[in-house]
């Protein structure tokens, strides 16, 4: 019979990814020797007090879980973009190291609620995520730099992101995926660009009609990936061997950006907050009833992935309405 220890230890192993050493990492958190790690794994020898503190801080591991306590708290983890010590580019950095540990685990699956296109996405045109970057750093982080600023996608401050933005299109498209839409989920880009094309952000018209032209374009990236069930790289051709894609479409329930996460035998939950900040737990509890949701409201949508293609062209075709909307408005 496993010990309490033995099983805090598996816990701990269920967290970090398959290809590091238990032991080494322990080992590293606790700075001792690899031979006194083992011993503690094993059970050889008690961990104190301190080094269960340090450990289950260092790998977000639940001690009520593991003693089976009854409380009504989950522990998260996450960093908050700021000003200082976590900038903006260290995030987008951050946000391709999540997806590439997402990637390391076979079998795994990427599940998304969308409230609006998945930010993801987002890096597959770079015109868009240069876009993005602009709208997240000038109206939700405030950076002080930012306040006069105007966008044109002829800035030369964004290329230094083109390689880091595919590298993150690639991975993300490199992981199966199960996603639920909303129509309403490309108002809010869609929102943004005519606010600035108002207000004088943006350099010129053929900018916001430049933004809108490639919103079209991943729109019809996106109506390819659900018309053959499978995840793609942009402008990349569909073939048997690729990731599976399925996509529902919801029109009673607004999503929150939550994403969940089946990693070979463990669960993770991110839950949006504060527009572009995520936080995550692994608690058994949590995500189990986030699948469980996820799946109920999977039964209430209407696929639109390889099947229903009546249903998949009159989805697509409203999005690219309200672009079109959007355009002549701006034409005008």
């Amino acid at each position: 019979m496993e010990t309490l220890q033995q099983q805090f230890f598996k816990q701990i192993k269920k967290q970090i990814a398959p290809h590091v050493s238990l032991a080494d990492a322990v080992a590293d958190v606790l700075e001792i020797s690899i031979d006194s790690a083992y011993r503690r794994i094993r059970g050889d020898k008690p961990i104190s007090f301190e080094e269960t503190k340090l450990l289950a801080a260092h790998f977000k591991v639940s001690v009520d879980q593991l003693l089976h306590l009854e409380t009504d708290s989950f522990i998260f983890s996450g960093r908050i973009t700021n000003n200082s010590n976590f900038k903006f580019e260290e995030w987008q950095k951050s946000v391709l190291v999540h997806l590439q540990t997402i990637a390391s685990y076979k079998p795994n699956h990427y599940y998304y609620l969308a409230k609006e296109i998945p930010f993801l996405y987002y890096y597959m045109i770079p015109e868009i995520a240069a876009f993005k970057s602009f709208f997240f750093l000038k109206s939700i982080l405030f950076y002080e730099d930012w306040k006069l600023t105007k966008f044109s996608i002829e800035d030369n401050y964004y290329k230094q992101f083109y390689e880091l933005w595919r590298k993150i299109s690639d991975t993300y498209a490199s992981i199966p995926g199960t996603e639920i839409w909303g129509i309403e989920n490309i108002t809010s880009t869609i929102h943004q660009i005519e606010f600035y094309r108002a207000t004088g952000a943006l350099k010129s018209k053929d900018d916001a009609i430049c933004l809108l032209d490639k919103l079209d374009e991943l729109i019809n990236h996106l109506e390819l990936q659900a018309e053959h069930g499978m995840k793609l790289r942009f402008q990349q051709k569909p073939s048997s061997d690729l990731p599976q894609y399925n996509m529902y479409i919801n029109d009673l329930i607004m999503g929150d950006n939550m994403q969940f996460m089946e990693l070979g035998d463990k669960r993770i939950t991110y839950i949006n907050h504060s527009v572009i900040n995520f936080i995550m737990t692994q608690d058994e509890s949590f995500n189990n009833y986030t699948k469980k949701t996820f799946d109920i409201i999977s039964q209430k949508s209407t696929p639109i992935s390889k099947a229903n293609e009546k249903e998949r062209l009159m989805f697509f075709n409203k999005l690219r309405d309200k672009v079109e909307i959007a355009r002549a408005s701006i034409l005008r």
